[in-house]
C-alpha cells in the first residue's frame, strides 16, 4: 500500500469515475484502474462497485478515512518542513568558547534573534576542546571556538571558518614591582607567580607546552575560572597572566593593567566557527552561518 494508492482512492471516490480520476491524476485510465487493483489484493476486498459510477464499497470506505487521516499527516508534515525552511520554527544548537561567549557572541545572538524570534536557540559555553567534543557527538549544531590555528588538528573531521585573530599579551597590575621591563627573557618570566584558568585554557595548555619543552617548573600562583576572575586578580597585583587582547582591551584602555613580552613567547589566536564535515546545514544554521558571513566577509563562508 502506498501514498499514491491511496491518493488515486481518494479521487476516484472524489470524482465517482475512473475516466475523471485519470485525467485529474494526469494519469491513463488503466493505471488507475492498476493501482486500485493492486489495493484489492492487497486487502482482499473489493473498495468500489463499477458501474455508470464509482461507488465505494463498505472496505472502500473504512480505507477512504484511514486514507483522508493520512492525506492530513502529510500535509501537516510539508507545512511543518516548509516552516522551518522559512524559520517559522526550530532550532539552533551552538557551543562557545569561553572567550568567543565574552566577546563575539552576543551581537551575533542579537541580530539573530530580532530576524528569527521563532527559532529556539540554546547555547553552551564551556572550554574549546569541550566544545569540539559536543559538535563531534552531534550535540551542538555549530561551535565557536578559540584555536592556535586556523585549522584543527584533525581537519578532516572538521568544516573549520576563521573569522578574526587576536594577539595575546602577557598583563600585570600597573604597578607590579616584578615587572618592571616591557621585555623580560623566559628564565625572568618563570619566576614569576602565575594566574592560570584550569587546563581545559588555551592559554595554559601553551604555557604548559613551552615550559615543558624547556625543562622548567610553571610557578602557579592561583588557578581560577573564568576570565573576569583571573583579569581582578592580576589587577590585585596577585600574579601575572597570559590573555587574548579582545578579553583585557578596557582594562589596558583603562590603565588597570599593563602588557610585557617575554623573549621567545607569542601566540595567535584564531576565533573560528566549527562544524562536521558530515552535518546536514539546516535553515536554522545555515541562516546563522549567513549572518556570520555578513559580519566576517573574510571568513569565506559564502561557500556554505
Amino acid at each position: 500500500m502506498t501514498l499514491d494508492q491511496l491518493v488515486t482512492l481518494q479521487t476516484v471516490s472524489a470524482m465517482k469515475s475512473f475516466r475523471r480520476a485519470a485525467a485529474a491524476l494526469h494519469l491513463t485510465q488503466p493505471a488507475v484502474s492498476k493501482q486500485i487493483r493492486a489495493l484489492e489484493d492487497e486487502l482482499g476486498e473489493r473498495l468500489f462497485e463499477r458501474g455508470r459510477t464509482a461507488q465505494l464499497t463498505l472496505a472502500g470506505a473504512t480505507l477512504l478515512k484511514h486514507a483522508d487521516r493520512l492525506s492530513e499527516i502529510v500535509r501537516v508534515a510539508r507545512d511543518e518542513v516548509a516552516d522551518l525552511k522559512a524559520l517559522k520554527t526550530g532550532r539552533l544548537a551552538l557551543g562557545a568558547s569561553h572567550t568567543v561567549a565574552g566577546h563575539l557572541l552576543p551581537r551575533m545572538l542579537e541580530t539573530y534573534r530580532l530576524e528569527y524570534p521563532q527559532v529556539a536557540v540554546t547555547v553552551e559555553t564551556g572550554w574549546g576542546h569541550e566544545v569540539l567534543g559536543r559538535v563531534a557527538s552531534h550535540d551542538l549544531d555549530l561551535g565557536l571556538v578559540v584555536l592556535t590555528s586556523p585549522q584543527p588538528s584533525d581537519a578532516a573531521q572538521w568544516r573549520c571558518f576563521a573569522l578574526d585573530s587576536a594577539e595575546t599579551a602577557f598583563v600585570a597590575a600597573p604597578n607590579d614591582p616584578r615587572v618592571k621591563k616591557s621585555a623580560l627573557t623566559f628564565e625572568e618570566f618563570s619566576k614569576l607567580p602565575l594566574i592560570l584558568n584550569h587546563e581545559g585554557c588555551l592559554y595554559r595548555r601553551y604555557l604548559t607546552q613551552r615550559f615543558a619543552e624547556r625543562g622548567a617548573p610553571m610557578n602557579v600562583a592561583v588557578e581560577v575560572i573564568g576570565f573576569d576572575i583571573e583579569k581582578k586578580l592580576t589587577q590585585l597585583g596577585l600574579g601575572v597572566s597570559l590573555m587574548s587582547k579582545l578579553i583585557v582591551a578596557k582594562e589596558l584602555k583603562e590603565k588597570s593593567l599593563k602588557t610585557f613580552k617575554v623573549k621567545g613567547l607569542q601566540l595567535q589566536s584564531y576565533s573560528c566557527v566549527v562544524y562536521r564535515r558530515d552535518k546536514y546545514i539546516h535553515a536554522a544554521m545555515r541562516a546563522f552561518l549567513r549572518l556570520l558571513q555578513e559580519s566576517y566577509p573574510k571568513a569565506g563562508l559564502e561557500s556554505v
